[in-house]
């Protein structure tokens, strides 16, 4: 029965200067930025990351984080002054793009990125703070995050996920633990969640979720549609603004304003 209600870490620490008479991102000049800290020990890697694409991929039987990346600026001067900094500080690898500092009004016409690609032991905690460009994490621990914009997606995590994030497309499968999501603009897709999924506040964008095997929460929903299946527990909806809610095959209680409760025609 279907029912309807209506209504360390890595840094991609690129940055733009300016942006009046180059693209964003662009790639006029480029060149490799590379290292590698022993992880033997530590717990977690913290990532800085600014403008620019980051990946963050567990990697099973991994003893040490490696970064490659690729530093990108419209400026040759600038492109010489990206630095990538990992270090270790105590149960901590730490990961940032050190970016070079506007100067003058000149060093608004162009920009610089470093996109990143950084391998961690297989199930180690992650906590990741990205400006702009697309976020792909998988084979993590437990997982923090705060992005600004650009897509962001997460497949595979071993523990508790908490996301903040600015716009763009949310994707969130396979974690063991509960998730939970504060989100501005922009899709959100869950799937495969072994804890409850809780969305404490969305502004506008769909919100999908399907095969939570604990509760689906959704605190404050300003617009867009939400369509929820496969809930192991219960489904709840506290604030809704504008948008539909569909749900079906939820095993505990159904818990929606009472205003907006209702039928979908052809519905039992």
């Amino acid at each position: 029965m279907k029912r309807q209600i209506k209504g360390a870490a890595i840094v991609a620490a690129p940055f733009l200067i300016g942006g009046t008479a180059h693209a964003q991102y662009s790639s006029d000049y480029t060149s490799p930025r590379h290292a590698v800290v022993d992880a033997s020990g530590a717990r977690t890697v913290e990532v800085e990351a600014g403008a620019g694409s980051l990946r963050v991929e567990g990697k099973p039987g991994l003893r040490q984080v490696e970064v490659n990346g690729t530093a990108r600026s419209s400026s040759q001067r600038f492109l010489s002054e990206i630095r990538l900094i990992a270090e270790r500080r105590g149960n901590v690898i730490f990961i940032k793009a050190d970016m070079p500092e506007q100067r003058g009004f000149d060093d608004y016409n162009f920009s610089a990125a470093l996109d990143l690609v950084i391998q961690v032991p297989q199930g180690m905690n992650a906590d990741i703070s990205d400006g702009s460009g697309d976020t792909r994490v998988s084979g993590v621990g437990e997982l923090d995050a705060t992005d600004g914009s650009g897509d962001f997606s997460v497949d595979g995590a071993a523990g508790t996920v908490h996301i903040t994030d600015g716009s763009g497309t949310l994707r969130i499968e396979n974690v063991t633990g509960d998730v939970r999501v504060r989100d501005g603009s922009g899709e959100i897709d869950v799937r495969n969640v072994t804890g409850s999924f809780t969305v404490e506040s969305d502004g506008s964008g769909g919100i999908t979720a399907t095969d939570v095997r604990g509760s689906v929460i959704v605190e404050h929903d300003g617009s867009g549609n939400i369509d929820v299946s496969k809930v192991g527990r219960d489904f709840r909806v506290e604030s809704k603004g504008s948008g539909e809610i569909d749900y079906s095959s939820v095993s505990g209680q159904v818990d929606i304003p009472e205003r907006r409760r209702g039928y979908r025609r052809g519905d039992d």
